[in-house]
């Protein structure tokens, strides 16, 4: 039995759907509470434009009801039931006889309100969250989902959207390495990659494009505006000659710094390749606990200036046992000091210091590694003059293997790089 409460309209103010009253509500099952509520609403607006003509009208035709999804009412799911009204044009030149009322929570042929949308979209830029558990929260399917975040999400017009002076460039695996067989028998291997594009400014995602070549980034580049890139001063990105190639390309004028990290790393590896070479060829085997360079062997990695009076002291210990191993040491504490200056004259002098060091250790892991520097000596040059890093970019990477992570993998790019532009997150204080 339907009990009216608009009269009153207590329900239309607890429910509060904007443009809607409350007609009537109860439970689905009358005799077990537990089998969910409904409550049926109606439009407040008693007439209603027709789509063709414009003419109102306020002749109601037909009143059909019509189940839609909502957010949850009171904590619990609610089935909400809509008495959708048909009304008859009444301009006798319009070829539309009816027409169906459209609001702006329910639009036309709408299956679930407005405001469910806004909170599944808000649910999905605020968190890293997976479109499942999106899905199982809002009660729509994971297609309605990612159709609601592709088509809010415009990906041709971010880029521009966004004044960018720093550039961030970088790549990331995009899936696992498949093996697909050709029309004349072999097997290709496929590495599905892309490539992050981040503002370092603001740590901002512009796009995520599909592969992981320069050509890729050249391509990308040269569908954004020429004033677009023009603003472009610097470019941060790690030591990949094709980006760098791509960006001398595109972005002439832009300065391009190498990111430090991967320099470290570089300068870690030729010290791990020269112990474990040396043990080879000692002992005639791989490193064990009872070897003291790889007991030890993290010390070697770690920041001289950053370790306590007991770790020196171990590291001495280490470096007084080869000879080899401790000048592979000497040329690692060069690159760092050359990293660590701010000033052209000391980037010069410590580079003259990590010339002769090499030189002397006479180290063929030093001098490949002296070679890589110094192709990307200009690169440095800028990086110890700005400071700029890719952090922001590599944290994007993060967000976008936590993304995979929680989705159980992407197969479609589209898809996946809607996900990770859409996102987000909320700054919170350092």
């Amino acid at each position: 039995m339907l009990k009216p409460t608009h009269d009153a309209d207590a329900a239309s103010i607890l429910f509060n759907l904007p443009g809607y009253r409350v007609l009537a509500a109860g439970h689905v099952d009358p005799d077990s509470e537990d089998a969910g509520r409904w409550a049926l609403v109606e439009a407040v607006a008693a007439e209603g434009g027709c789509p063709d003509c414009g003419v109102l009208s306020g002749r109601i035709h037909a009143r059909p009801v019509q189940v839609v999804k909502d957010v949850p009412c009171g904590g619990e799911a609610l089935e909400v039931r809509v008495c959708k009204r048909r009304f008859r044009c009444q301009e006798a030149a319009c070829a539309r006889a009816t027409f169906v009322e459209e609001t702006d929570e329910l639009p036309f042929r709408a299956r679930f309100t407005t405001r469910l949308a806004e909170k599944t979209l808000a649910s999905l830029r605020a968190e890293p969250r997976s479109i499942h558990a999106v899905t199982v929260e809002s009660g729509l399917s994971w297609p309605t989902v990612m159709g609601l975040l592709t088509s809010t999400v415009d990906l041709a017009t971010i880029p521009e959207q966004r004044l960018v002076r720093r550039l961030g460039v970088d790549e990331h695996r995009f899936r696992r390495v498949r093996y697909v067989r050709d029309h004349d028998g072999g097997v290709t291997r496929v590495e599905p990659w892309s490539i992050m594009l981040t503002g370092l400014d603001t740590g901002a995602i512009l796009d995520v494009v599909d592969g992981r070549r320069g050509p890729a980034v050249k391509q990308w580049l040269a569908a954004r505006p020429r004033w677009w890139r023009r603003r472009i001063e610097y470019v941060a990105m790690d030591m990949s000659s094709e980006f760098r190639a791509a960006i001398r390309k595109s972005l002439p004028r832009a300065k391009i710094s190498v990111d430090h990290w991967h320099v470290v790393r570089l300068a870690n590896d030729m010290v791990t390749t020269v112990r474990r070479r040396r043990i080879w060829e000692t002992e005639q085997r791989r490193g064990r606990k009872v070897d003291t360079a790889w007991r030890y062997r993290q010390l070697l990695l770690a920041n001289s200036s950053r370790l306590s009076t007991r770790q020196r002291a171990r590291l001495n210990e280490v470096l007084d046992s080869d000879l080899q191993l401790k000048l592979a040491w000497g040329v690692k504490e060069h690159v760092r000091q050359l990293l660590a200056t701010r000033h052209i004259d000391d980037f010069h002098r410590e580079w003259a210091h990590l010339e002769r060091a090499v030189k002397a250790s006479n180290l063929p892991e030093a001098e490949r590694l002296l070679k890589t520097l110094k192709a990307w000596r200009r690169e440095l040059l800028t990086f110890c003059r700005t400071r700029i890093t890719n952090a922001r970019t590599e944290a994007a990477n993060l967000n976008a293997k936590t993304f995979k992570r929680a989705g159980r993998g992407y197969r479609n790019h589209d898809n996946y790089r809607s996900r990770i532009t859409a996102y987000a997150p909320t700054r919170t204080a350092a």
